[in-house]
């Protein structure tokens, strides 16, 4: 009876064992598949940030660099201009918007062009030239048409032009004293940013939307110094009770 009674304490003994092992497998288990979900979800967001951060350094990048090749320009075109003004010559490069259809597709509206001072002699046929008009209707604003005749007058060479977009050729003649050059290059839609900033809108917001970057930044800083200082003080009055 007794003997019984040992083998049947042995097995609940045993079973007890099992039991807790299987609790404790089955513990380790729950708690291996909630570090790996933990670690899982820590890692996602990380990669995606890492993914954000390499893209907005790339954007950050380009932008810079087309920024940098702008500033280079504009820093040579009014370098030329200033030095060829101070010889008492006429400017050699110019930068016009182009405010009408005229040279639709090729030229659109509000892209720059980019004119050289030319030798009259070397402007050919299909050329795009900037040229003042001796017309008071527009009013001193340089046109930029295609040369579509080159011949002699009494007055040396002159030129008949065209826009691209426009069924006839202009009603005039152009002489190489109101040339301003040829055409050598298009920034498109340019002459939107500069619209833009002529506007009192544009203004408005080149100059506030900077001030309010820096009077948010400071005062996030102000707030972390302020916030800082209280941390320092209630460890202060912690270790002084």
């Amino acid at each position: 009876m007794e003997k019984r009674k040992k083998e049947i304490l042995e097995e609940d003994i045993k079973n007890t064992k099992k039991q807790s092992k299987s609790r404790k497998m089955d513990s380790e288990k729950v708690e291996e598949e909630k570090m790996v979900e933990e670690y899982s979800e820590e890692k996602e967001p990380k990669e995606k940030k890492g993914v954000f951060k390499y893209i907005s350094k790339v954007i950050s990048w380009f932008i810079m660099a087309i920024l940098i090749v702008i500033g280079g320009f504009l820093v040579i075109y009014i370098s030329v201009n200033k030095i060829a003004q101070a010889k008492g010559e006429t400017p050699p490069l110019g930068l016009f918007t182009i405010i009408s259809p005229s040279m639709t597709p090729n030229i659109q509206v509000y892209d720059v062009v980019f004119v050289k001072k030319t030798n009259p002699e070397d402007i050919q046929i299909g050329d795009i030239i900037s040229y003042y008009s001796t017309n008071d209707y527009f009013g001193g604003i340089p046109i930029t048409h295609r040369v579509v005749e080159k011949f002699n007058t009494n007055q040396g060479i002159a030129f008949s032009t065209k826009g691209d977009a426009n069924p006839v050729k202009d009603n005039e003649v152009i002489l190489p004293n109101n040339i301003v050059g040829v055409v050598k290059g298009v920034i498109p839609q340019l002459g939107r940013i500069q619209f833009f900033l002529a506007s009192k809108a544009g203004w408005l917001i080149v100059i506030l939307l900077p001030a309010l970057g820096i009077l948010i930044y400071d005062s996030l800083k102000l707030f972390k110094l302020l916030k800082a200082k209280s941390d320092v003080n209630k460890v202060r009055k912690a270790l002084a009770d």
